[in-house]
């Protein structure tokens, strides 16, 4: 299967895609309770998906495995963050890694 073959299967009335190569997350807001639907392929956002349904299945819900191993999840909208990646001196790398080195000391 090529990164552009489409896997469809029927779930719940619906047809679920995804793209063996791609990460999608799609929402609508209703209130306090919106909710997102996500696709992952694999990696770590599809391993803390999986762990975030076993610590909190009420609110995660995995509701696909796609036969790429990628899988389909509905989670609330506020789980999703975004965020520019810390911007750090040299100076404060250095010390966040002399802490580093004393705590594996410890």
């Amino acid at each position: 299967m090529n990164k552009f073959e489409r896997v469809s299967d029927e779930v719940n009335g619906e047809l679920s895609y995804t793209n063996t190569m791609d990460h999608a997350i799609e929402w609508t807001r209703n209130g306090k309770d919106a909710t997102a639907t996500v696709t992952f392929p694999a990696g770590r956002f599809k391993t803390k998906i999986e762990k975030l349904a076993e610590e909190h299945p009420e609110e995660v819900t995995i509701r696909y495995r796609n036969k790429d191993g990628s899988i389909v999840a509905t989670i609330p909208v506020r789980y999703i963050k975004i965020s520019a990646p810390r911007q750090m001196s040299d100076e404060q790398k250095e010390i966040c890694a002399e802490r580093l080195r004393a705590m594996r000391e410890k």
